[in-house]
């Protein structure tokens, strides 16, 4: 295992634009043909910021490719929020706030501390970005800006293919998205039956249980392709489409039959595949050809 430990510094400054946005941003370079996967990251806060701004907020960013910022909101009076945590090209993310001139901000991470203390994430890219992303106030100067970042990576030598397709792969999603709009939403009342139907009934769903005082009352199954030979196939598939039956949400599975009894719905797991399909159709006699094509006739 030949594991890269990575120690870099940003300090710098820089001076926010008219939407309240500046870019500080590092590159990393990583050995080449090789498949690298994350085993630990993390960053300190060397000094605290100095600003003319209020809300001062830093996102921070370890890529293979240099970060887009997009068009969507930060807050409601911050815009040109970068990528999500759980994009495919983002390794970290980190987000740093409510900074003053005496105290250091407080942040946020993915993956938090637990997860990056052990391998996540794996890429191809001969590169990491380091890319911050500084929200303040339109026109703002930030000064003293002072980041330490530790990135240990594991880096195993990588076969032709699956290298060019990995790298290809990184750099076609590393295209920036302008706005996002994922996930759809569900009025309460709409909400029944898209998912499990106990939501509404709370507590476990009842079950059925067949009768065991007659053996003409249950089978067992012997394999996958085997049954106990205890009720006619016809009566077995009975008990199959009764077990079918639909249920409101807050009744057990399967069906009640005044012959048979109760009939849960677990009877059908694990069948012959006759049962299920229905019966074996008959077969003709299979054909055999002479060389020349003819039938041969027996």
């Amino acid at each position: 295992m030949a594991v890269t430990e990575i120690r870099e510094t940003i300090e710098t400054s820089v001076g926010l634009d008219s939407n309240g946005l500046g870019i500080v941003q590092k590159r990393i370079n990583l050995q080449s043909g090789s498949r690298h996967q994350i085993f630990q990251m993390d960053m300190f806060q060397d000094a605290i910021p100095e600003t003319d701004s209020d809300n001062l907020i830093i996102e921070w960013f370890v890529t293979p490719y240099p970060v887009i910022y997009s068009t969507m909101k930060l807050t409601p009076l911050r815009n040109s929020r970068g990528p999500m945590a759980g994009d495919d090209k983002v390794l970290m993310k980190s987000i740093w706030t409510s900074y003053d001139l005496t105290k250091y901000g407080t942040f946020t991470d993915f993956p938090n501390q637990f997860l990056g203390a052990q391998p996540t994430f794996s890429f191809y890219t001969p590169a990491l970005y380091v890319t911050g992303l500084v929200h303040g106030a339109s026109g703002a100067s930030v000064t003293n800006l002072a980041f330490s970042f530790y990135v240990a990576c594991d880096n195993k030598k990588a076969s032709l293919v699956s290298y060019g397709l990995g790298v290809l792969r990184e750099r076609s999603i590393a295209q920036g998205i302008n706005l996002m709009s994922q996930g759809r939403t569900i009025s309460p009342s709409g909400n029944v039956g898209q998912v499990f139907p106990m939501w509404k009934y709370g507590g476990m769903r009842p079950e059925r249980m067949l009768r065991g005082n007659a053996l003409a009352d249950f089978f067992l199954p012997y394999s996958s392709t085997d049954s106990e030979k205890m009720l006619s196939t016809g009566n077995v598939r009975g008990y199959l489409s009764r077990g079918r039956t639909m249920q409101p949400f807050d009744t057990a599975f399967g069906s009640f039959d005044a012959v048979k009894g109760d009939i849960p719905d677990w009877v059908r797991f694990d069948l012959n595949p006759g049962l299920v399909a229905g019966p074996i159709r008959p077969q003709q006699p299979p054909r055999k050809l002479a060389d020349n094509g003819n039938t041969l006739m027996f």
